[in-house]
């Protein structure tokens, strides 16, 4: 068993971290911690906040070797096997992110793949114990899903089970943090929230057994089970802050703290609406990816990256419904889904990447794409969870044609759930294979859609037919696309995106291929100074682009500490980026 005890020291932001096990029979122990963390598909280095690693053996010192950026060998030279083996380091811990280690005085959170170093061969299992048992301080209390043993460690039975528990740290004093507990299908959920003492929990905890319901009984209508015992939601508030992580019994969230209802607030503020699909979104995740997920996942040790071309089903497909499962809970009106949805597919259609790239390939290069974005990367990629979710809808439209309303995305979910769940509760699961899907698909429903699936994952720059099947299906629903009037006048007139930064600047998000900015030459980082020989002032910005229409006007702008100058021509009449822009939904004998 490897047995570790952390030692939180807020005030240098480490954790000291003392990691005791049996020597194995061979010349050295070789040591790893993980690259990257189920759920977010990026190598991390989180090897680069190791400092101070000693080994030794009964208090003598042992040489180890930072050989590569992850990985450590400690030579056994004249070890007997069994003898334990401490391997002792320090961890900076100054990120408050999902994905990472943070301590102060008043919290602490452990991502554990920040943390733990471990075997690269793993440790023995044993069915009579854990395969790692986890120690910390009196004066902390922990929350985690890792069960209490006897001896007031954690346990942990396998390296999975340790690398996808999180744990919130609170001091026994001095602590500002809120924990309850929230009771869904006879299962306990806790809450626990750190950055603020003053929450409306009453409230909260509702809007959350609503939702925690509504999931269950989507993937189990019949028995209404889920399948964990206990979950727990850690969720940290901080400073303009947003993300989550899905875990197996849990989840991390990062808000704002001024998107939650305050402990004398009856009303809960515009943002609470985002924070509660976030939550959704996360809690559908624990059926969805972590537990029916790719082969190559079940089958991950975190070492390297694995690939796939599946993320789209996983995480599209839940970005599709995290909207919709608030109007099943009764907490969004059918018109607030519906502008959500839209949100997130504008998100797809209106880059140039949606062309550039499929979303197998989409992806399978998660790893160096999605979460590497460059200036580029509007015009060259497209988010697997936007484009993903439309291509959930397409699908879910096209199976309640074929079926006549007899299945649908819904009841091909919950089916494929019903199929694999006693593989997953014995131990048997082998996770979906490549191409699997469309088999899920046909089994649910009875019809073969392999040709459709495979017509929206693996083909590039198809837009005209996603735009057929979209109009198609929305007609069924009864409603059309239209241009959407609120869209700012730089980008309906000029094909040009801008953000209104803090300071009052103007930078360039985006130039449409094609489109009047884009030959004036603007590109996505630089600085627009003036329109027509006037100051851009944020409030002033569309004005000045609907002042131009039907001209040419001169722009300037900055291009790190250069000026620059261009001519825009707004007289133009080629207008085919202009499908590029964003849309809204309409009832579809309304106006255009």
């Amino acid at each position: 068993m490897l047995d570790y005890v952390i030692r939180p020291l807020p005030e240098a932001r480490l954790f000291r971290v003392e990691l005791a096990l049996d020597a194995p029979k061979a010349e050295t122990l070789t040591l790893y911690l993980p690259s990257w963390t189920f759920g977010s598909y990026v190598e991390r280095a989180y090897s680069g906040r190791v400092r101070n690693v000693t080994a030794s053996c009964e208090g003598a010192p042992l040489v180890v070797d930072w050989y590569e950026a992850d990985r450590w060998r400690v030579s056994l030279a004249g070890i007997e096997p069994g003898n334990r083996i401490t391997l002792a380091y320090d961890v900076f811990a100054d990120s408050l992110g999902i994905h990472d280690a943070y301590i102060d005085e008043k919290r602490g959170f452990i991502n554990p793949s920040a943390l733990f170093i471990m075997p690269l061969d793993g440790a023995a299992e044993s069915p009579n114990d854990d395969w790692a048992r986890v120690s910390f301080p009196d004066e902390w209390s922990v929350c985690t899903t890792l069960a209490r043993r006897p001896d007031r460690a954690f346990g942990a039975p396998s390296r999975e089970a340790l690398l996808d528990a999180p744990m919130t740290l609170l001091p026994l004093k001095r602590s500002e943090a809120v924990r309850f507990l929230v009771d869904a299908c006879g299962v306990e959920h806790e809450i626990v929230v750190t950055g603020t003492a003053s929450l409306n929990t009453k409230r909260i905890a509702k809007d959350l057994r609503t939702i925690f319901e509504t999931v269950i009984r989507f993937w189990d209508p019949n028995e209404e089970k889920a399948p964990f015992s206990r979950y727990v939601v850690h969720l940290h508030l901080s400073p303009k802050s947003y993300g989550g992580l899905e875990h197996a019994d849990g989840c991390v969230l990062l808000e704002d703290l001024y998107a939650l209802p305050a402990e004398g607030e009856t009303e809960p503020p515009k943002a609470y609406s985002e924070f509660l699909s976030l939550v959704a979104h996360e809690y559908f995740h624990a059926w969805l990816v972590r537990r029916l997920r790719p082969t190559v996942i079940v089958e991950a040790d975190l070492t390297r990256p694995v690939y796939t071309d599946d993320l789209w089903i996983f995480e599209g497909i839940t970005s599709y419904y995290e909207s919709r499962l608030l109007e099943l809970a009764g907490l969004r009106t059918a018109e607030e889904t519906r502008k959500a949805l839209v949100t997130r597919l504008n998100a797809a259609w209106g880059r140039e990447g949606f062309d550039a790239m499929s979303l197998e390939r989409s992806s399978r290069l998660a790893w160096v794409k999605l979460y590497r974005p460059t200036a580029d990367s509007l015009y060259s990629t497209v988010s697997y969870y936007a484009k993903g979710a439309f291509a959930a809808l397409l699908l879910d439209e096209e199976l309640r044609t074929r079926t006549c309303g007899r299945a649908s995305l819904d009841t091909v979910l919950a089916a494929w759930w019903a199929r694999d769940r006693a593989s997953l509760a014995n131990g048997t699961y082998r996770g979906l294979a490549p191409g699997g899907f469309a088999e899920v698909v046909r089994g649910a429903s009875g019809i073969d859609l392999t040709a459709f699936i495979a017509s929206l994952t693996r083909e590039e720059g198809d837009r005209a037919l996603w735009g057929e099947r979209l109009d198609a299906a929305l007609a069924r629903r009864g409603l059309k696309r239209r241009a959407d009037p609120s869209a700012p006048a730089a980008l309906r007139l000029a094909g040009l995106g801008l953000k209104k930064e803090a300071d009052g600047r103007s930078t360039v998000t985006w130039s449409a291929l094609g489109s009047p900015s884009r030959a004036a030459g603007l590109f996505p980082g630089d600085e627009l100074l003036a329109v027509d020989g006037l100051r851009c002032r944020p409030d002033e910005i569309d004005r000045q682009f609907e002042r131009a229409t039907g001209r040419k006007v001169v722009l300037h702008w900055f291009r790190e500490n250069r000026i620059f100058e261009g001519v825009l021509d707004l007289t133009r009449t080629d207008t085919a980026w202009q499908a590029l822009l964003p849309f809204e939904l309409a009832d579809l004998h309304a106006e255009s």
